[in-house]
């Protein structure tokens, strides 16, 4: 007879939410698979030997040190480096207002330990990412999902949920730069109004800015923190999109007092983000060609985004639409009302195809009709036969829905 383990986690199983992109992952690994699901990087580009380099130079210069254990507060030269790299952004930030995390998700988790309770407003953009999700609902808070439109979140939706809003306390998180999962990005003016409004509601503002140096057109919109008045956002940023996710290297730009919290919550989370890897990618900054590595990767996705693009308008049905991000990896199908994304995956794995519902994307279930695209992993090719399977299964689904 052993322990009651369903009655025992009954409310574990009420706080957390498996990933629907994770559990995807494990389909699409499958070689035959097109799949435009994971937010994954094109691995052909990871730039190996030069990170191969940046190693052994690390072991053969500073090795005792890389493999012993570390400050919670991280390598002093790495935040030194991103220091200046942000101010280039207009980001202004002092080294230890820089706290490097175990990949820019473990900088979620730790701001909804030191900013959450039950109960607490979690104010996110509607689709939203579904790894933020993740991290904030294990808080039982009270979610306000806003709407977006063309120029990112509604703040005019935003002020009235929030005045309606019962709880206090709480964050604001916007993913403002080619949002996961839509690919919208949030206009300047927008920006500043939302910032605005956080502050008259002393609602700590959250950017999660993962792909913001993947742009193929357009100009560059500033980060909060380079607004007037934005010294008190914070600020993720991660080297997964840029030189690979398998490093697990993010940071979290923040207010002195709200690091001293989060290195409090690291403690107890990893002691510290690897030694030997925070000195490796910045060994790979300083003698490599970061800038010229990000310039070839904007060059492919650019082109992968447009093959896409083009593809979905040769061959997606008629009452479908679509997103056309200026950067990136994502774009987001809007499919007539009453189509259910779920059911068309099903008949889309069996076409070998995969893409996420747009049910994974909202705290309370919403987005039935919509569907994520990644166009980052798979070469133009498989993007043109991929994009031709789903509009074929698509089509069915809207003949089938149509009325008779």
């Amino acid at each position: 007879m052993g322990l009651p383990w369903e009655a025992l986690l009954d409310d574990c199983d009420r706080r957390l939410r498996g990933s629907d992109i994770r559990d995807l992952l494990r389909v699409t690994a499958q070689p035959d698979v097109i799949s435009f699901a994971g937010g994954l990087p094109a691995p052909e580009f990871f730039p190996v030997e030069a990170m191969r380099e940046a190693f052994d130079a690390v072991l053969r210069s500073d090795g005792v040190a890389a493999l012993q254990y570390g400050p919670t507060e991280g390598y002093e030269p790495l935040k030194e480096y991103l220091s200046q790299y942000l101010a280039t952004r207009g980001i202004v930030a002092a080294p230890d207002e820089i706290l490097p995390t175990t990949g820019s998700q473990q900088g979620l988790d730790l701001l909804s330990k030191v900013l959450l309770r039950p109960g607490s407003r979690v104010v996110v953009e509607a689709p939203s990412y579904v790894g933020a999700l993740q991290a904030w609902m294990a808080h039982d808070p009270c979610f306000i999902a806003v709407p977006m439109d063309e120029q990112g979140l509604r703040v005019d939706d935003a002020a009235a949920l929030l005045r309606e809003a019962p709880a206090e306390g709480g964050l604001l998180y916007t993913a403002a730069t080619f949002q996961n999962p839509s690919g919208v990005t949030m206009s300047a003016e927008r920006r500043r109004a939302l910032l605005d409004l956080c502050l008259a509601h002393n609602l700590p503002l959250i950017e999660d800015d993962p792909y913001g140096e993947l742009r193929y057109e357009g100009e560059r919109v500033p980060s909060f923190r380079a607004l007037p008045g934005g010294g008190d956002a914070i600020y993720l940023g991660t080297f997964s999109k840029t030189l690979a996710p398998g490093l697990r290297v993010g940071w979290v730009v923040a207010p002195r007092p709200l690091i001293k919290r989060l290195v409090i919550a690291k403690q107890a989370a990893d002691l510290h983000t690897d030694s030997l890897v925070q000195r490796a990618v910045l060994h790979y900054c300083r003698h490599a060609d970061l800038d010229g590595h990000v310039a070839r990767l904007r060059a492919v996705y650019g082109a992968r985004r447009d093959a896409m693009l083009a593809a979905l308008e040769r061959y997606a049905p008629e009452g479908v639409t679509w997103t056309r991000p200026q950067g990136g990896l994502f774009l987001w199908l809007r499919l007539p009302q009453g189509t259910d994304a779920r059911e068309v995956l099903k008949d889309a794995l069996a076409q070998r195809v995969a893409f996420v519902p747009g049910t994974a994307f909202h705290p309370h279930g919403e987005g039935a009709n919509c569907l994520r695209l990644n166009f980052s992993h798979s070469d133009e090719a498989r993007i043109e036969e991929g994009v031709r399977r789903l509009a074929g299964v698509l089509a069915a689904h809207l003949r089938q829905a149509a009325p008779v």
